[in-house]
């Protein structure tokens, strides 16, 4: 699965805004496979408040 917002990140690692031992490409596929999770969930009909619950756990974990 390809995902084209590497460069930012890269760019983060580069000016500091990320550990320098960040793999951009990991995170990349990272971030893509939880958004696509978030995404199959929302089709399935879960509700908005529970999306919200689990991207919040994400961000502060």
């Amino acid at each position: 699965m390809a995902w084209g917002g590497i460069g930012p990140l890269l760019r983060a690692v580069n000016e500091g805004d990320l550990p320098p031992q960040t793999d951009p490409g990991l995170m990349a596929r990272h971030l893509t496979t939880f958004a696509y999770g978030i995404a199959g969930q929302a089709a399935s009909g879960v509700a908005r408040h529970e999306l919200r619950e689990i991207s919040d756990a994400a961000l502060r974990n």
